[in-house]
């Protein structure tokens, strides 16, 4: 298993975007909003979008007037960097962004995904590029004859993580996400540095907590409102002796940041960003120890 503990990305890190942020005009203190208008909100490190709660809404700032104006969500761009899984950054043909880091983050991470494909890009300031791979988002998970990879759904991969990347210190990397002639989509994008805690044992479980509305009549017809819905995870991890304190004190410092644990390489749905909801370290061995996990994921 591996923890990975996001870096935070504000303006200074994104250096570059193609998607824009013009999807709602920016508010003009002089004009006069209808309500449902909506308006974007745009300064250093500010990126929002309200709603107008009123008609005839005109001279009231969205942020000092929760009574004109509801605060909605962080503009298109930055949706795959708010620390919600569900909200997704999309854009026409491509996703393309340029992130300077700093540090060293050799572990990317991206949730909810609609693309064909994923490509990554390290480029260092002295030797120049030092990773360029495209990861094909077409997941082969299910195709184990013929019939199947000729004629069932082509189905793809809703989550990537990238492991392999060399440890340079504060790279810009820069990630594209296509699929020509569809909307592409991303609910997160995480990069920062892993720690291996050591070995998933067999008997992990993955699934999700659903928060959509699925309400019967009298006549058992469903009522049916689409939510949001988070992953939950449980592991069991077999650890060296040496790394208990280490691992103690690092789950102990987490235990109010969401960061990602990837219980398996194997298995993109063992992945799961958020929080431990509880977890044990039985000194079990002379020399292992075995830590149990349960994580409950970020909606």
């Amino acid at each position: 298993m591996k923890i990975v503990v996001p870096i935070s990305i504000d303006d200074a890190a994104l250096l570059s975007t193609n998607v824009s942020e013009t999807l709602y005009p920016p508010y003009d203190a002089g004009y006069v909003f209808a309500k449902g208008d909506r308006v974007s909100v745009i300064g250093p490190d500010l990126h929002q979008v309200y709603e107008s709660l009123v008609d005839s809404n005109v001279g009231n700032a969205p942020a000092t007037s929760p009574t004109k104006w509801i605060y909605v969500s962080v503009t298109n761009p930055w949706l795959m960097f708010d620390g919600s899984v569900t909200s997704q950054t999309e854009n026409a043909d491509s996703i393309d962004v340029s992130i300077q880091t700093h540090g060293r983050n050799p572990c990317l991470t991206l949730l909810n995904l609609s693309a064909a494909e994923a490509r990554v890009q390290m480029i260092d300031d002295l030797d120049g590029t030092v990773y360029d791979k495209t990861h094909s988002l077409v997941s082969d998970s299910g195709i184990d004859n013929w019939y199947s990879y000729f004629f069932e759904p082509v189905v793809r991969l809703q989550d990537l993580t990238v492991l392999d990347m060399p440890a340079y210190a504060s790279p810009i990397v820069i990630v594209t996400l296509n699929a020509p002639g569809e909307q592409v989509r991303c609910g997160a994008l995480l990069l920062g540095p892993f720690t291996d805690v050591g070995d998933t044992e067999y008997g992990a479980t993955v699934g999700i907590q659903d928060f959509s509305v699925k309400q019967p009549d009298d006549f058992g017809n469903y009522f049916i409102v689409q939510r949001a819905f988070r992953k939950r995870a449980a592991f069991t991890v077999l650890i060296d002796d040496v790394r208990v304190d280490t691992l103690e004190q690092l789950l102990a410092s987490l235990r109010a940041t969401p960061a990602i644990y990837i219980g398996s390489d194997l298995y993109a749905s063992t992945a799961v960003y958020g929080f431990f909801k509880d977890f044990t370290i039985e000194i079990a061995y002379a020399k292992e120890s075995v830590c149990t996990l349960e994580i409950e994921g970020l909606t």
